[in-house]
């Protein structure tokens, strides 16, 4: 891969994870699913002792668990490295904001959530582009408001 390929396949990932904010926000899962994960793909949230694997098993578990919720997310500072012609790692720095009903809480009774921290991922570059192979999300500090 020369300098050109590499720095239009840094591009591609940054569309991708544009992909992956929008789409979560949006809550399209077609387009997480056609434009966003790899069909074996990993999900993690440490904080939450959750692992969820497989795009077939990630979108009902999604669905389930951003049932009512309003999400606004935002990734920063991207460290892409490309590792071959079908392999790259990133990292992004991010900030989330969830918001919940009382029908609804997030970790038992939180209402508001505001998280700062990263993403750690890896790609693969597919017949029909890139796409996430796994993100792991680290939170180096949470705002949470209970429901009263």
């Amino acid at each position: 891969m020369n300098d050109i390929e590499r720095l239009l396949a840094i591009e591609e990932i940054k569309r991708l994870k544009a992909r992956y904010f929008y789409a979560f926000d949006h809550k399209d899962w077609t387009m997480w699913r056609e434009q966003v994960f790899a069909p074996d793909g990993r999900l993690e949230v440490p904080e939450m002792d959750f692992v969820v694997e497989g795009i077939d098993t990630m979108i009902p578990w999604l669905i389930k668990q951003a049932a009512d919720q309003v999400s606004v997310h935002h990734g920063h500072t991207p460290d892409i490295e490309i590792l071959s012609d079908t392999t790259a790692r990133g990292l992004w720095a991010m900030e989330d904001r969830l918001y919940r009903s009382k029908e609804h809480p997030l970790h038992g009774d939180v209402s508001y959530l505001h998280g700062f921290g990263h993403y750690h991922e890896t790609y693969v570059k597919l017949d029909r582009g890139w796409r996430i192979q796994s993100t792991r999300l680290t939170r180096l500090r949470l705002e949470a408001v209970r429901i009263a």
